[in-house]
């Protein structure tokens, strides 16, 4: 499965219901499945981590931010280089209204045959022609 930074960002940054929805559902992850990110990812993961610590009112502090990231990497999420067929798939879906960092994600679980695991729900709205199953973690109110 093809993991997107959102659900990370969530489970390793939130302690509200967003938190404990992404926690549910990488905890249901079947382990034989490999958790795969394209080669963004990790800069996503850091910059949303940063956005947290740095909105007011947000429980996620400034000091959380590195046992965040080694939380993070303690999912075993294997991250991949992105190869240019999914910079132009990309491509084409943007062209169709997804934004491009989301439309990274749908290529790369095109390429795999796999699903898209997302805390986004506007990648699922965009209406681009996605081969893939998108998957939305939902969760109570923010």
């Amino acid at each position: 499965m093809i993991i997107d930074a959102s659900v990370v960002i969530d489970a390793v940054a939130d302690p509200g219901p967003r938190g404990v929805a992404s926690r549910d559902a990488l905890a249901r992850q079947p382990a034989a499945e490999p958790l795969i990110a394209p080669g963004h990812f990790a800069f996503e993961l850091m910059s949303g981590l940063r956005a947290a610590a740095n909105r007011p009112g947000h429980p996620f502090l400034e000091q959380e931010l590195v046992p965040a990231m080694h939380e993070a990497e303690a999912l075993g999420i294997q991250i991949e280089a992105t190869p240019w067929v999914d910079v132009h798939r990309a491509w084409a879906l943007a062209q169709a209204s997804m934004r491009y960092t989301d439309a990274i994600y749908a290529a790369a679980a095109e390429r795999h045959h796999t699903s898209l695991l997302t805390a986004d729900a506007r990648i699922g709205r965009s209406g681009a022609p996605v081969a893939c199953e998108i998957v939305t973690v939902t969760h109570g109110p923010a």
